[in-house]
């Protein structure tokens, strides 16, 4: 049986050890061995590329597969990765795969491998959630819908060693998307052997059996405790891998992480509670961290379930959130109120004209001509968020807040991580939290989240205006491309399928030795850049 680690037992251990100071804390054998111990929050409900969803599965992935091309640690820009390089010829991309890259067991990467999982991953068969992440190449969103087979796909290997890839429209972004997971290549020869080349097959991604590409690999997943990743030998750049291992602990209660960091159990948090920011800054200041981030923390309304399949319900409950007396009173963390969905900093110049700004007259007057004058005859509905010691203050407000400004009672429902993920993919949800961290910077990947078509549109909205919006945004014009974004996020603050609340500000606690760890908005990191600053180095 797998060894279980409770949070309330690793608080205890973490108090034990910080008692006798003498000793040396895992932190510090740690930093002396290279490996990188830090807070995930969750436990990964999948380390299938084509599957994950949640950022505690992309930060895995990002260790142990590598797409065509990484992304700068500080300014985001595409660089080389599995690729050696690339041309663009207007329509099409040629990509050279390294002569050096291989798998994990040693055998050779090829471009067919990208092809492979580039087309498992739209088979409609797999229910890939971020297969529209793919819709640039051709053919993709034919291949998504059903209407043509994964081998007309806009993506050829030329031998082993070249890979072309044709796009279906103009995308200026594509190169920025190839260090997502979705983009990642897959191992044919591995998931043959399980079964998985056209079904969810989670066997192949166990330690014993999974083969990857990236610079470290998988050697322990162990649930409620931790994955231990340990540098990959097999990797092209093996040389130049500083750590030798890093470990995801998966503590979902933010203030038993901080516990663990102060004695000496973490290197990094996934993040740090608003209560402790002020003892922080005054006591430990050079480990406390912030930075912008392009996302935003929001509300899905599951728009097939009555009241919620009417408008009036959606925006009544939307201006009824203050949502700056969340932030001043539970967050504390500088984040900003989001009154539509896209952040601003998306784009330059970008702008969405319909705000929610928060109006309780108007709320109670739409929520009475939906026929609930003072909230009477409402219907219990339920907001469900996943276990973290975050979310459930916030979703106590707005049930407060709901009850004062328009006299209805919700109840609130909290699941732990995977099952809070598969209710949202089942839709079997009222409202639930959720969030979105930008993959890249552009309005395009907050707003097609709500495609009629996309497997990320839990909120079960189609508007036909909105998606020719998007579509009429597939130019390389970007002054155009901006203006139907706008147009689009209008439309989905007039509808309202979702209760933007704030954009994120992230604040988290790092080890003063550890290097190489950018803050970029995007929160995206590179382990093989990461390393730990020696007593020479000093």
């Amino acid at each position: 049986m797998k060894r279980i680690f409770p949070s309330a037992v690793f608080a205890f251990l973490c108090l034990a050890l910080a008692a006798c100071g003498s000793r040396e804390t895992p932190a510090d054998a740690g930093a002396k061995s290279g490996t990188l111990l830090m807070g995930n929050s969750a436990d990964p409900a999948t380390l299938d590329p084509s599957l994950a969803t949640g950022l505690s599965e992309c930060k895995i992935l990002c260790a142990l597969f590598e797409g065509l091309a990484s992304a700068d640690a500080e300014t985001l820009e595409p660089i080389p990765a599995a690729a050696e390089s690339w041309t663009f010829d207007g329509s099409a991309y040629t990509f050279k795969i390294r002569k050096g890259a291989k798998w994990s067991d040693g055998e050779k990467l090829k471009a067919s491998d990208f092809v492979f999982a580039f087309r498992r991953t739209l088979n409609p068969a797999i229910g890939a959630e971020y297969a529209n992440f793919l819709r640039p190449i051709k053919n993709a969103k034919s291949i998504l819908e059903g209407k043509m087979p994964p081998e007309k796909l806009g993506a050829e290997a030329i031998g082993d060693d070249t890979l072309k890839i044709e796009l279906e429209y103009p995308c200026p972004h594509f190169l920025n998307l190839l260090s997502h997971c979705a983009f990642f290549p897959q191992p044919e020869h591995v998931l043959r052997k399980f079964g998985a080349q056209n079904r969810r097959e989670g066997s192949w991604v166990r330690p014993q059996n999974i083969v990857s590409n990236g610079a470290f690999v998988l050697k322990e997943w162990r649930i409620n405790d931790k994955v231990r990743v340990e540098k990959n030998p097999n990797y092209w750049d093996a040389k130049n891998v500083h750590l030798n291992a890093v470990e995801f602990y998966p503590i979902s209660n933010i203030n038993t992480e901080d516990r663990a960091f102060r004695a000496g159990q973490l290197h990094l948090t996934d993040s740090v509670s608003a209560i402790r920011i002020p003892a922080i800054k005054k006591n430990m200041p050079q480990c406390l961290q912030t930075s912008d981030m392009l996302g935003v923390y929001y509300y899905c309304l599951n728009t097939s379930r009555p009241p919620l399949n009417d408008a009036r319900v959606r925006k009544a409950l939307a201006i009824s959130i203050s949502r700056r007396g969340i932030i001043s009173n539970f967050l504390k963390g500088g984040q900003k109120p989001a009154m539509s969905f896209v952040p601003p900093s998306a784009a330059k110049g970008y702008r969405c004209g319909e705000q929610l700004e928060a109006d309780a007259a108007l709320a109670r007057k739409l929520l009475a001509e939906a026929g609930y004058p003072g909230g009477k005859n409402f219907p219990k509905i339920t907001i469900t968020y996943n276990t973290s010691e975050q979310h459930r203050p916030i979703a106590e407000a707005i049930q407060q807040q709901w009850k004062k400004a328009l006299n209805i009672d919700v109840e609130l429902y909290n699941l732990s991580w995977p099952a809070y993920l598969d209710a949202r993919r089942q839709g079997d949800f009222y409202i639930t939290r959720a969030s979105w961290i930008a993959d890249y910077a552009s309005p395009e990947n907050f707003l097609s989240i709500f495609r009629s078509s996309s497997p990320l549109n839990h909120a079960a909205w189609k508007n036909k205006e909105f998606d020719a919006l998007l579509n009429a945004a597939k130019t390389n014009d970007a002054s155009l491309a901006i203006s139907n974004f706008e147009k689009a996020e209008e439309t989905l603050m007039r509808e309202v399928p979702v209760i933007p609340i704030y954009f994120y500000n992230r604040a988290f606690l790092k080890d003063p030795r550890l290097r190489g760890w950018g803050l970029n908005p995007l929160d995206y990191h590179n382990y093989k850049n990461v390393y730990f600053e020696t007593e020479a180095e000093k």
